[in-house]
């Protein structure tokens, strides 16, 4: 998509693109699962949880794209890790902070999404 078309290096916004690009893949799949749930002799996915749970972590994602995305724009290189990215500008230092607010929210809606799925395949006790 966009981002893409942002590239030019070797930096974040190549993580940012295939981020974007499985997220989307992610989200039908957790969709499809819970469309196929009911058709496999399992429980219907209901509740508060299963409406919620795909714009949490979508919404999560999306943050932790848009971070990457901000992040390489002012230079932060891929593949590097503790002081070799050279986060010295505070625009640096916000983009990948909220790349990583980003990951925690996505992460609570992937753990929702295993919830909900286990309770709909869970055994009904008699």
């Amino acid at each position: 998509g966009f981002i893409g078309f942002m590239i030019s290096g070797s930096d974040v916004r190549v993580t940012a693109h295939y981020h974007g690009s499985i997220v989307g893949v992610t989200l039908a799949f957790m969709g499809m699962t819970y469309h196929l749930l009911p058709h496999l002799g399992f429980r219907k996915v209901t509740g508060k949880a299963a409406r919620w749970q795909p714009g949490i972590y979508g919404s999560g994602q999306l943050m932790h794209i848009i971070g990457l995305a901000w992040s390489g724009g002012y230079g932060v290189q891929r593949k590097t890790a503790g002081a070799d990215q050279g986060l010295e500008k505070i625009e640096q230092i916000a983009g990948m902070g909220l790349m990583g607010l980003g990951g925690l929210i996505s992460i609570i809606g992937g753990v929702i999404f295993l919830v909900v799925v286990y309770q709909a395949m869970r055994p009904i006790k008699n």
